[in-house]
C-alpha cells in the first residue's frame, strides 16, 4: 500500500510539475489543462491547436488551453480516469482499451472481431456515448463531450499472415484485455506493452506484432522493423474526450458556453482527422516497403466475428458485470450483426 500511495503522489506531482500554470496572482486566465494520446497525429496538430484556438477567441482570452501528450506526462494512458476525477488534468483523451482495466464497462464499444470497417465503428461509437458512457459519467471520470478515433488499428508483424493459424504462438503487443482475450483465441500470447517501447519490443524480438494504428507506425517508422501490415478485424483505436467534473464548476461561465458550442466539431474532428491519419500512414508503410493486407482475407472473416461473439463479448461481459451483454446486444448488436449468446 505504501509503495502504491508514493506511486501516486510521485505522477501527481510529476504531472502538476509538467503542465505547471503561472501563479494566481500573475494569472488572469482559466487555463484548461488538455491531455491527448500523441503528438504523433493530426487529433494533437489540427483537432487541439484548433480548439484551443476557438476556446481563447471566443471567452475573449478568459479561458486558454495548454495540451500534453501521455508520453512527455510519462503516463501510459491507463490513468485518465483516476487523473480526471482527481482534478489532475481537466480534459483527457480517455482511450478505450487503455482504461478497460478501471472501467471494464467502456470497452464494450471496442471489441475486436465486431466491426468488419472504420466506418462501423464509429456508428458503435455513435450509439455507445449516449446510450452508455453518458449514463455512468462518474465511472468514466466526468463528462463525456464526445468520441475520436486516432486510426483503424492493424497488425504489424514481422511474419507474414497468409493463414489465421500463422498467429500461432506468437508474441504480440495488444493494449486492452479484449484483444489478449481476441488473440488468445487465436493461439497466440499476448503482452501489453506502452506505445513507447513497442519499437524496442519488436527490435529486440520481445514480440513477433504489434497492435496499433497507422498513425503511431508512420510515427514510430515501424517499418523499420516490421514488413507487414494487416487487417484482423481489429476497429478504430478510438476513445471519448471527458472533461473533470471539477473543471466543469470552476471554469468561467463563457467558457461552459464555447466548450458546448465546440462540442459537436469536436466530434467530426476526432473522426474525419483520423480516417485520415488512417490513409496517411498506410501510405508511408506502402512507400517504405511494407505489404498491406487490407481488408483481410474473405475467409478469415466468419471465425474472427465467431471469436468475438462466443469469446470476446461474453467475456467482456463478464468483466463490466451486470446487464452488460443485454446492453451491447441491443446498442451495439444491430451494428455489429450479431448478438452474444
Amino acid at each position: 500500500m505504501f509503495l502504491k500511495l508514493v506511486k501516486r503522489i510521485s505522477l501527481a506531482l510529476a504531472v502538476a510539475a509538467a503542465m505547471a500554470v503561472q501563479p494566481a496572482s500573475a494569472q488572469s486566465t482559466f487555463e484548461l489543462k488538455v491531455v491527448s494520446n500523441t503528438r504523433n497525429s493530426s487529433q494533437f496538430t489540427e483537432k487541439w491547436q484548433w480548439f484551443a484556438e476557438e476556446m481563447k477567441a471566443k471567452t475573449n482570452g478568459a479561458v486558454t488551453v495548454q495540451v500534453s501528450s501521455f508520453p512527455e506526462l510519462g503516463l501510459t494512458g491507463q490513468e485518465l480516469i483516476r487523473m480526471l476525477n482527481s482534478s489532475l488534468v481537466d480534459v483527457a483523451e480517455v482511450v478505450t482499451g487503455y482504461v478497460s482495466g478501471d472501467a471494464p464497462l467502456i470497452e464494450g464499444v471496442q471489441l475486436p472481431g465486431a466491426f468488419k470497417d472504420y466506418a462501423q465503428s464509429r456508428a458503435a461509437y455513435d450509439a455507445w456515448l449516449p446510450s452508455v458512457v453518458m449514463q455512468n459519467q462518474a465511472v468514466f471520470g466526468g463528462k463525456p463531450i464526445g468520441s475520436f478515433a486516432f486510426s483503424s488499428q492493424y497488425l504489424w508483424s514481422k511474419f507474414p499472415v497468409e493463414s489465421l493459424d500463422d498467429l500461432k504462438g506468437k508474441k504480440i503487443r495488444v493494449f486492452s484485455v479484449s484483444q489478449a482475450d481476441y488473440f488468445g483465441a487465436l493461439g497466440a500470447e499476448a503482452v501489453f506493452i506502452p506505445l513507447s517501447e513497442v519499437y524496442s519490443a519488436l527490435e529486440r524480438g520481445v514480440v513477433d506484432a504489434v497492435v496499433t494504428g497507422p498513425e503511431s507506425g508512420a510515427g514510430l517508422k515501424l517499418w523499420e522493423v516490421v514488413k507487414h501490415v494487416v487487417d484482423l478485424r481489429l476497429g478504430a483505436g478510438a476513445g471519448f474526450i471527458v472533461v473533470s467534473p471539477t473543471t466543469l464548476t470552476t471554469m468561467p461561465a463563457e467558457g461552459q458556453g464555447a466548450l458546448d458550442e465546440l462540442t459537436p466539431r469536436i466530434n467530426e474532428l476526432g473522426w474525419s482527422l483520423g480516417e485520415k491519419d488512417t490513409k496517411a500512414g498506410l501510405d508511408l508503410a506502402v512507400a517504405n516497403g511494407m505489404t498491406l493486407r487490407i481488408p483481410g482475407k474473405p475467409e478469415w472473416q466468419d471465425k474472427l466475428v465467431e471469436i468475438a461473439r462466443t469469446v470476446v463479448v461474453p467475456k467482456w461481459a463478464e468483466r463490466a458485470g451486470g446487464d452488460s451483454k443485454q446492453t451491447f446486444n441491443t446498442v451495439i448488436g444491430p451494428i455489429a450483426g450479431f448478438q452474444a449468446p
